[in-house]
């Protein structure tokens, strides 16, 4: 395998195994499903070190690691992450994730990437595992190294995995984002796909076609950042139109509508095609609306950018019905947090991510990601949103749900991380709680019965955009961690 070539952003950066991996998964595409090139990455490396290794029929990737010092002996361990990354980039950004590398910033203590998703989630969780495997820790028991395929898009990989490639019954998790803090249970999730075919009639006569585009949000994780209140583009777009019709002196009727591309990412930018009696009317009125859009989420964004311009869209109109339906949906669909645990304080329960909105043609489709830590709250979550299409005639199923990972505040993974971490910070104790998104830990203990888990990881922050980043400081503590507790998983 050819040496791996560290970017000007990485280079000095230490634990340097562990940026040296991130920085040939950064080299490799990897969206969900095509992460061939960084599972050969990963079965090159494990063949120069000798590891046994085993692939599955759906693509996930176990690595047998023999202990070290003390751990010889030691029961096994599983570290596991997934290869993927969400593929996120600005409009205005040149990038085609299935070809070209992430391109590395390094920027006040953090690394971040050019216009585009970074990959830390789950690459940096990944390259903590491959350098403990390679030698990083003196001490470590025998490990099981599970690389799972497609967590972004449907978890595919750890519903389909075949379990007997494994044997032990401990897991470590490196795919949470918030340093110092445990993760022992996560919420389960349910994606909606909705259709509907368009009727389409001819653009009035006088009116003229123009794109109207909302930009300017931060996006971010449809879980993890679903409490901040961030701005769904999609959904303010439609706002949007709607404040536009109340005008007397405006028509305007709707031929597309897009935004998002991600379903587990909030929308930062959408986009509307219409046709209208006066364009350069409406271009008076985005400013103002745009800041009455903004003051809906003024704690959360800081711009939310209307504009308009000509389109030589040639598609007509929707009919009144279609447009209607539409509207309608993505105005009054539960969107955002739903309820808050009562269980956790400060914890979502329940939320709803319309994410993704599409017109190809004379079809408009959307995808929806619903997520609680309550299994009855999250059937009636998905039964209204069903409900809500059914009435307005728009088609709708039910795709990659997944269970969530019950807390086992008893188990002695939790008991012996606890005590680890206390160590490590001085005597105070990490907070322990569950995570408001779709770790792969639900999956993984129903394939895996038994299974003994704990979840953490160093700080990312706006996972899922082009805003994501990770604190290099964060990622040296982290390695620390991950070295002691491996190290006390040899003697407990």
């Amino acid at each position: 395998m050819p040496p791996v070539q560290i970017p000007d952003a990485l280079s000095a950066l230490q634990p340097e195994p562990v940026w040296r991996h991130f920085a040939a998964f950064a080299a490799r595409p990897r969206p969900s499903g095509l992460e061939q090139q960084v599972r050969e990455y990963v079965l090159a490396w494990a063949g120069e070190h000798g590891f046994d290794t085993q692939t599955d029929a759906i693509g996930n990737v176990v690595v047998r690691v023999p202990g070290r010092g003390k751990g010889v002996d030691a029961p096994t361990v599983i570290m596991q992450g997934h290869m993927d990354m969400v593929c996120e980039k600005n409009e205005d950004t040149v990038h085609d994730f299935e070809v070209d590398p992430i391109n590395l910033i390094q920027a006040e203590g953090v690394i971040t990437a050019d216009g585009t998703t970074l990959g830390a989630d789950n690459g940096i969780g990944v390259a903590l595992s491959m350098a403990a495997a390679e030698g990083m820790y003196e001490n470590h028991p025998p490990l099981e190294l599970l690389l799972t395929v497609d967590e972004e898009t449907g978890m595919s990989g750890a519903r389909e995995l075949d379990a007997s490639m494994l044997t032990a019954k401990r897991m470590i998790n490196l795919d949470a984002e918030e340093e110092g803090t445990l993760y022992v249970g996560c919420a389960g999730g349910q994606d909606i796909l909705i259709d509907r075919d368009i009727i389409r009639e001819a653009v009035p006569e006088g009116f003229s076609v123009a794109r109207i585009t909302l930009k300017g949000l931060k996006g971010g994780h449809s879980g993890l950042d679903i409490i901040k209140n961030r701005g769904n583009a999609t959904r303010l777009l439609v706002h949007a139109l709607r404040d536009l019709r109340g005008h007397d002196d405006l028509e305007l009727r709707l031929i597309a509508l897009d935004g998002g591309s991600k379903r587990n990412a909030i929308p930062r930018e959408a986009s509307a095609i219409i046709a209208t009696n006066d364009a350069a009317r409406i271009a008076e009125l985005l400013p103002a609306l745009g800041q009455r859009l903004l003051g809906l989420h003024a704690d959360s964004e800081t711009a939310v950018n209307l504009a308009i311009e000509p389109s030589a869209d040639e598609r007509g109109v929707m009919s009144f019905p279609d447009e209607a339906a539409i509207e309608g949906f993505v105005h009054i669909v539960p969107g955002g947090v739903i309820t808050m645990s009562q269980a956790v304080p400060g914890l979502v329960e329940t939320s709803n991510n319309l994410g993704v909105v599409t017109t190809e043609g004379d079809r408009f489709h959307g995808v929806l990601c619903a997520r609680s830590s309550n299994d009855d709250a999250l059937r009636t979550v998905v039964d209204r949103i069903c409900q809500l299409a059914d009435l307005l005639g728009i088609e709708n199923e039910l795709h990659g749900g997944y269970p969530g990972w019950q807390p086992n505040l008893a188990s002695e993974m939790l008991s012996i991380t606890k005590d680890v971490f206390t160590e490590l910070a001085g005597g105070a104790d990490p907070e322990v709680t569950a995570i408001h998104a779709g770790l792969e830990c639900g999956l993984l203990g129903a394939v895996v019965p038994g299974l003994d888990m704990i979840s953490f990881g160093p700080d990312i922050r706006n996972a899922h955009s082009p805003d994501e980043e990770v604190s290099i400081t964060s990622v040296a503590v982290v390695a620390e961690q991950v070295g002691a507790l491996l190290e006390a998983l040899c003697e407990r």
